[in-house]
């Protein structure tokens, strides 16, 4: 069976201009279709020439009689089915609008519900099975009874008056819930279509939110330019897929992971990296994709990495940043996929997911045989243990949970309780410092005098607020902090070498 790909034309302008947080302004739709008007079982304005027709099968009106819960919008929305597994593009089109190719972009809105995966697509509309598309990165995953919101971006790949937006699915089933809820293939309703030109954002742009769902302001646009260091390439059993980014000097807010699999064979770890990408969220994990314009600016950079524990590891301003945590133990490992959970002093005990395999595939480890070979790094039985480890790694979002990805086993310590030995990534002072929680005086002791050292203090919104750059000696003492009470990140850069801990002010 041939995937469903359905092409939009316009329907109703919407005559005014919306400005959504940090992003780019979304201009008037060109598209707006509600799927209230159908000529038997093809809502109008579909299948224009030259698309071919679909089994009438596989399209299907739906009405509020038709289900349990009611249509998203009006009184009709349009049912989509497709059980093969993979997208089979151009087989429907509809009358055909004018686009402008990049730097203009289209954000592509839609609500959906049932059981599947749904994608969008923009073609020139030369054929009905056209190379001249441009497709959002990721099929979007859809599984349940209500309605969800979706957004996708895409740009065209040519400026041209005969474009056609596309909706095309794939693996649909029937999602089956109590209250004799029963929904085959996937529902579609309000699909909508905005242009708009990206522009410019940080990677502390792109991650910040207030959202409760975590999603990035960014979500379902490009943006013209974003970058940082690169603190991890991401490998599997085969080839790298991708890595992870971050400003330099910030430690929440402010990484990424790159989905590349184009740039990825050419960065390593300390590289500074810009590009052009779309913001996705992926499973409500954010990641960049549809990378363009990839430049390597420099390299031998270093990223020092934030201190957190297993219970803090969870806030979303962690996600893709370089962390460590220490002093934790073993609760449970599952060997055969190198996952299990940590728990440490700091957080009282609450456990976080670590993943002791991912990115332990050659050349970075032993691992060579996919999900079920031999991870990079096995703990020592029994569980739960009672050996300390100190970690660092990537934080990852999978599964409903944030969870710590080392890079290989140079950033697993054994039998310690503050990190050390790791400095082939963070160039580690392996300083004391105390007391946690402060109230007016934070102290350093260093290992060794240096002639020359500072102290910075940052906000969880990546703010610094502290500083003091004229310091030196081997017992360092910062007096008089008068900051609002709340969690900080210090960083000590004492002759060059760099560390970073997080503290709360009392």
């Amino acid at each position: 069976m041939k995937s469903k790909l359905f092409k939009l034309t316009i329907a109703a302008f919407v005559v005014m201009t919306i400005k959504v947080s940090a992003q780019a302004t979304l201009g008037a739709a060109i598209v707006t279709e509600t799927f209230e008007n159908w000529t038997g079982s093809v809502p109008n304005n579909w299948e224009i020439s030259p698309a071919s027709t679909i089994a009438s099968a596989n399209v299907t009106k739906v009405t509020n009689s038709s289900t349990v819960t009611p249509v998203q919008s009006g009184n009709f929305s349009c049912k989509l089915v497709n059980t093969a597994s993979s997208y089979t593009p151009g087989i429907m089109a509809g009358v055909t609008v004018a686009v402008t190719a990049a730097p203009v972009a289209y954000q592509i809105s839609y609500y959906a519900r049932g059981k599947g995966t749904i994608s969008a697509e923009v073609t020139d509309g030369s054929a009905a099975t056209t190379s001249a598309n441009y497709s959002a990165a990721n099929g979007q995953t859809v599984s349940g009874k209500g309605w969800h919101h979706f957004v996708q971006t895409v740009v065209a790949p040519t400026t041209t008056n005969n474009a056609q937006f596309c909706l095309k699915v794939k693996s649909t089933g029937t999602y089956t819930a109590s209250g004799g809820v029963s929904i085959t293939g996937i529902d579609v309703d309000s699909f909508v279509v905005q242009p708009y030109t990206p522009i410019p954002a940080s990677l502390h742009d792109i991650q910040y939110t207030a959202a409760s769902n975590g999603n990035s302001p960014f979500f379902g646009q490009f943006v013209s330019l974003t970058g940082g260091i690169v603190t991890d390439v991401i490998l599997t059993s085969s080839t790298p897929s991708g890595y992870y980014v971050q400003t330099t000097g910030s430690h929440a807010w402010a990484a990424a992971l790159v989905f590349d699999q184009t740039n990825v064979a050419n960065v390593t770890i300390g590289d500074s990296v810009t590009f052009k990408c779309a913001v996705d969220e992926y499973f409500n994990m954010t990641e960049l994709v549809q990378v363009t314009n990839f430049t390597k600016v420099s390299s031998g950079h270093s990223i020092a990495s934030t201190q957190v524990n297993t219970q803090t590891i969870q806030d979303e301003q962690y996600e893709g940043i370089l962390v460590n945590i220490q002093n934790a133990t073993v609760q449970t490992y599952n060997a055969n996929y190198g996952e299990g959970t940590i728990a440490d002093v700091a957080s009282g005990g609450v456990p976080c997911t670590f993943d002791f395999k991912a990115g332990f595939y050659s050349p970075n480890g032993t691992a060579t045989t996919g999900s079920t070979g031999n991870p990079g790094y096995t703990p020592t039985a029994p569980y739960p243990s009672t050996i300390a480890y100190c970690v660092t790694g990537n934080v990852n979002y999978e599964f409903s949970a944030y969870s710590l990805v080392p890079r290989d086993s140079a950033d697993i310590v054994k039998n310690c309780t503050s990190l050390s030995g790791i400095a082939k990534y963070n160039n580690s002072l392996n300083a004391t410092m105390y007391p946690n929680p402060v109230t007016n005086q934070f102290n350093i002791q260093l290992p060794v005098a240096a002639s020359k050292v500072s102290v910075s203090f940052t906000d969880v919104l990546g703010k610094e607020v502290l500083t003091n750059n004229n310091l030196s000696g081997s017992n360092i003492s910062i007096n008089d902090i008068s900051l609002p009470a709340g969690v900080y990140v210090v960083k000590i850069v004492a002759d060059g070498k760099t560390q970073v801990v997080k503290v709360i002010k009392q």
